[in-house]
């Protein structure tokens, strides 16, 4: 466990210069991707500027956390960086809306897509211009980060793959037929954007909302890198917006979902790699000599003294006054035989022994993640693989939700009230997502079965 693999200090000129480098690689990069997956050529200059000030936008917010603290003239350098920037992104969106909208649709796509921009704007100065101009972070590879970018890469390949297999018909496009895999493997390509930031935005807002009592009195700190991400609000965010994506280009939600639906599976798995890195997500303490209990450790502990970052799971057992026996039950009061949370994790250097629900829900996920692959040739109606997942995933999350121990991830009944196992947040919700799955089953595979007799019938 290692939250951090590695970190960059940006006090010297060079390594300044370094970074100056690559936020204009990501520039370029932002450039050509806008470019490369505009829907047609003459649309393609207005995508291009969009994404190539988005980029540079994040470049320059990312200046603030990484440097060290800045003199006076280079902060307001950056600070008018970041409003020129954002002013210019939100005009390129308004343009491009306008460009692709339909006619008579003109207006309402400028706003919304100038509102992106403006919103993404708003964001980037809350979020790096109202403190200090330089808080010396630098660049650290975070292995949880590392993790969902992985996630997010083998997500969208193995989608782009199946997209391309799942529509093997042809379409019309500017009065040609053409195949509509490459076609729909673009569309996954340019969906998965959209899907990245709206998934971080619900993950985080579910979180602030579990935790609301801590955000009511610290707003800022919803805007800070150091709070935590809730898979549900992400999941939630991410098929809203796909929602929204397949109306405004007319395609069938259901039969995308199911092609999408298995990267969401081998994605979650990566992602729970990066918990167990980071030390988040923990399981509930272990009986005294279990055989599959691990401990998080302090940085001390760590290689390269963790780059001074100890595990979450550690770090929130050093607060946690509470007292345990060695049958793993928790007390709010000192009892015979038990010990302080505490007290063992500060004279340790080690959290308490407990049971690895990361690795737990990973393995889960990489079987789902295979039936739904084993499935998708099989499927007898479109929605039935994204039915499958959501029943499969909230049996899974309601079992791993028993073991995990951690009590940031909220309740909406917590029975027994010292060391309770239900009804957590996800549970609650995964009551609704198995429905929802029950109920896509029964309507569209009612519906199925009715199309097949009639066929049947006619034959």
């Amino acid at each position: 466990m290692l939250p951090v693999l590695f970190k960059l200090e940006f006090a010297s000129l060079a390594m300044k210069l370094v970074f100056l480098a690559v936020g204009l690689g990501l520039t370029a990069y932002g450039a050509w991707a806008g470019w490369r997956n505009a829907d047609k050529r003459a649309n393609a200059p207005y995508r291009a500027a969009a994404f190539a000030l988005a980029a540079a936008l994040v470049s320059a917010v990312a200046t603030v956390w990484a440097f060290p603290p800045m003199s006076e003239t280079l902060a307001g350098a950056i600070k008018v960086l970041v409003y020129v920037l954002g002013a210019g992104l939100t005009l390129a969106g308004a343009l491009y809306g306008r460009k692709v909208a339909a006619r008579g649709d003109e207006t309402q796509e400028m706003v919304t897509f100038g509102a992106l921009g403006a919103g993404a704007t708003f964001l980037a100065a809350k979020f790096a211009l109202s403190g200090q101009m330089g808080r010396g972070f630098g660049a650290p590879l975070h292995t949880y980060g590392l993790m969902i970018a992985t996630a997010f890469l083998v997500a969208i390949w193995i989608a782009a793959r199946e997209a391309a297999r799942a529509y093997p018909e042809k379409i019309k496009i500017d009065g040609k037929l053409v195949d509509a895999g490459p076609v729909m493997r673009e569309r996954v390509l340019d969906l998965s954007f959209y899907l990245l930031v709206a998934g971080l935005v619900g993950s985080k807002l579910l979180f602030v909302i579990v935790n609301w009592d801590h955000y009511r009195n610290n707003p800022t700190d919803a805007f800070s890198l150091t709070g935590g991400l809730v898979f549900y609000g992400g999941f939630i965010g991410a098929a809203l917006t796909m929602i929204w994506y397949t109306r405004r280009h007319n395609l069938s939600f259901l039969r995308l979902a199911d092609v999408m639906i298995p990267s969401v599976a081998i994605g979650h798995m990566f992602g729970r790699f990066g918990c167990l890195g980071a030390g988040c997500c923990w399981g509930g303490i272990a009986e005294e000599g279990s055989k599959i209990a691990i401990r998080f450790p302090s940085a001390k502990h760590m290689p390269f003294g963790g780059f001074g970052t100890d595990s979450l799971a550690f770090s929130d057992q050093l607060k946690d006054h509470r007292w345990v026996d060695s049958l793993g039950h928790i007390y709010d009061h000192a009892v015979a035989g038990a010990q302080q949370i505490s007290a063992y994790a500060k004279s340790t250097g080690f959290s308490m022994p407990v049971y690895p629900t990361q690795l737990m829900e990973a393995a889960g996920e990489l079987l789902l993640f295979l039936f739904l692959i084993w499935m998708r040739g099989r499927k007898r109606f479109h929605g039935q693989v994204m039915a499958l997942w959501l029943m499969g995933y909230a049996v899974l999350r309601t079992g791993v939700e028993f073991f995990r121990g951690d009590v940031a991830r909220g309740y909406l009944f917590k029975v027994p009230e010292v060391d309770p196992v239900i009804l957590s947040t996800s549970q609650s919700i995964s009551i609704g997502i198995f429905a929802a799955g029950v109920a896509i089953w029964a309507l569209y595979g009612r519906k199925n079965k009715a199309e097949g007799a009639v066929a049947t019938a006619a034959e």
